[in-house]
């Protein structure tokens, strides 16, 4: 059974991804190539995606074309919970910035800081 080896093509460049072999390695540096760490993946201009793929083809790896059409990743956007600290009747400061000195410190339910109310 022959290797997959996955090709992503993202604009201008494509993106090589595949399980490590040394000989897949040796090819993609033959090619002028850069490794991408953060994905994993091997990195050519779109001009090369032709003569990589023959070359890949002919050395007996399974290639799979992955298209991307239109498809942009949105940046994560961090989840906020709700926490109403005031909910429990016996608290009675929490972390804030005080509204009258600005200072970070325990605040009241006021927004007041233990320094400005004495």
């Amino acid at each position: 059974m022959a290797q997959t080896v996955n090709i992503r093509k993202e604009g201008t460049r494509i993106k090589v991804h595949f399980m490590y072999n040394t000989d897949l390695v040796d090819i993609m540096r033959d090619h002028s190539g850069y490794f991408f760490a953060k994905e994993k993946a091997w990195v050519f201009p779109a001009s090369k995606f032709e003569e990589l793929r023959s070359e890949l083809i002919k050395r007996m790896y399974e290639v799979k074309i992955i298209k991307e059409e239109g498809q942009t990743q949105l940046p994560k956007q961090p989840i906020q919970a709700t926490f109403d600290s005031w909910k429990n009747p016996s608290t009675t400061f929490v972390a804030g910035h005080c509204k009258k000195c600005g200072k970070y410190g325990f605040c009241n339910k006021d927004g007041i800081c233990g320094r400005c109310i004495c």
